[in-house]
């Protein structure tokens, strides 16, 4: 017999799995929680005790996504692999990503608000800003990035100026805007960050 943990994960994957469908089907904005909740076979009471808004179940299913390429990433970093091209590539395909989905970009940022920290520093693979301080952590232990300053600040520096420049972008979204205006302040950020 399953433990409650256990039939709430299998509720919450599927909830994202039938908005998954849905997502792909019809495009983020032309889905209900209605929908979801129908395409899951569960009560819409049921979804809002996961979920606020169909934005919070979009948001779990891109930190789900992500996850295990997360994890191996910081392995590979932790192993030897230079953590600083690592952070900026992981930065563009962030930025990248955000423009493929202009549409939902803002919502998922100001979601992002609402996340736990305690939750965020649980699991550095589910968290963009928990990822982030763990490459800068490692980083610093390949001594490419000062150590004066803890690696959470210098995460908050990078995750303040990558919020400000998404939601900025957000209001008139152009092609390849955000990712120049990101790599632009990545290098003042590692200007700065240098040892």
């Amino acid at each position: 017999m399953a433990s409650q943990a256990e039939r709430k994960a299998k509720t919450r994957q599927k909830l994202i799995n039938a908005a998954r469908r849905l997502f792909e089907k019809h495009g983020f904005d032309d889905v209900s929680v209605d929908q979801i909740v129908k395409a899951a076979n569960v009560a819409k009471g049921t979804f809002y005790q996961y979920y606020q808004s169909k934005v919070d179940v979009l948001a779990d299913m891109t930190r789900g996504d992500g996850a295990e390429r997360r994890r191996q990433t910081l392995v590979a970093v932790a192993n030897g692999m230079p953590a600083i091209p690592v952070l900026a590539q992981f930065i563009d395909a962030l930025c990248q990503w955000f423009e493929e989905h202009e549409k939902i970009a803002e919502a998922l940022i100001h979601d992002s608000f609402r996340v736990n920290v305690e939750e965020a520093d649980s699991d550095a693979h589910h968290y963009n800003r928990t990822f982030i301080v763990a490459l800068i952590k490692l980083a610093q232990e390949q001594g490419s990035m000062r150590t004066d300053v803890p690696a959470e600040e210098l995460a908050k520096v990078l995750g303040g100026s990558l919020i400000a420049s998404v939601l900025w972008w957000a209001q008139a979204p152009q092609p390849g805007a955000l990712v120049k205006s990101m790599q632009h302040t990545m290098r003042v950020f590692l200007e700065g960050a240098k040892l």
